[in-house]
């Protein structure tokens, strides 16, 4: 059972008078027992429901049926409209959302991590993937995420952490070890706003070597990138090991970064089928067969600080 599923069958329960009014309901881990899903999945349907007004509380106290809650559970939708999502270019991303089907709605316009949170902002999207290096910080996401919604809460969902690097020419005929190489070089670059593109800039000016983006080769993806490497158009690009791999190129390790989701506060039921599929195993199997990934972390939830 999916947390969609289960968060249905307990807005249904809950509107019959199952429970009553401030009523506690079963720990996650008891939930999740007497229906037979994971916990991860019992804590998704318990934190829909709290982020529709169904429930109050947390899975560290208790969940109860918040006031006016049996209302809400009586005209509660949760679940019922396609994830909308925009953000960050991602191998491992594409393939969850086709094997999440309809649920999952990518968002037309530019792929990449600020235009992105700029859609989620606008309304636009109800969650966008991203990797953002915040230069004053240090931090990953959380800077930029916080703010997108004009002070409300948003929460991060950690896909996974991925391994980007340099894709040059199988054999490394030009001899690069490391992006202060990259000096003079043909380079594969992602559009203006990409996490990807950002972060080779940053990169490149720390090791003294000044980017030149406009002289380059448009890439507008992380497989294009590889395709640009591997029919000479460029020298080197920055795209996760996945493509580089899959493409039969020579890989140079540069940084290991999260990529995460994030997501306002009335969309979590949207993406509990999304993260229903990732929690799947044999979904999980066929992602963990990508090179450059680490889903130990996947499925955990903070929010933005």
């Amino acid at each position: 059972m999916g947390s969609a599923s289960l968060a249905a069958r307990l807005a249904k329960e809950i509107a019959a008078g199952r429970w009553s009014e401030r009523e506690r309901l079963p720990g996650v881990r008891k939930l999740a027992s007497e229906v037979g899903c994971s916990p991860g999945t019992a804590a998704r349907a318990y934190r829909a429901l709290r982020d529709s007004g169904v429930l109050a509380g947390s899975p560290r106290s208790s969940f109860v049926v918040a006031s006016g809650g049996a209302r809400r559970a009586a005209g509660w939708r949760g679940g019922a409209e396609a994830l909308r999502l925009a953000g960050s270019d991602d191998p491992a991303l594409d393939l969850l959302a086709r094997v999440a089907g309809g649920a999952v709605l990518l968002v037309p316009g530019p792929r990449g991590s600020v235009n992105g949170i700029v859609q989620l902002s606008r309304g636009e999207a109800d969650a966008s993937a991203l990797h953002l290096l915040d230069a004053a910080s240090g931090r990953w996401n959380d800077p930029l995420a916080r703010g997108a919604l004009a002070g409300e809460p948003v929460q991060l969902v950690h896909l996974w952490r991925r391994e980007q690097g340099l894709v040059v020419a199988r054999g490394n005929p030009c001899g690069i070890g490391g992006v202060a190489d990259l000096e003079g070089r043909r380079i594969a670059w992602r559009a203006p706003g990409t996490g990807s593109r950002l972060l080779l800039e940053r990169l490149m000016r720390a090791a003294a070597c000044e980017p030149h983006p406009e002289l380059g080769e448009p890439a507008d993806s992380h497989l294009a990138v590889a395709a640009a490497v591997a029919t000479g158009a460029a020298d080197a690009g920055l795209a996760v090991r996945a493509v580089a791999e899959s493409a039969g190129l020579d890989w140079l390790p540069v940084m290991s970064e999260p990529f995460e989701l994030a997501l306002g506060p009335a969309s979590a039921a949207a993406a509990a089928p999304l993260l229903d599929t990732l929690a799947a195993s044999s979904v999980h199997a066929r992602l963990a067969a990508m090179p450059g990934y680490d889903f130990s972390m996947s499925g955990e939830v903070r929010l933005a600080a």
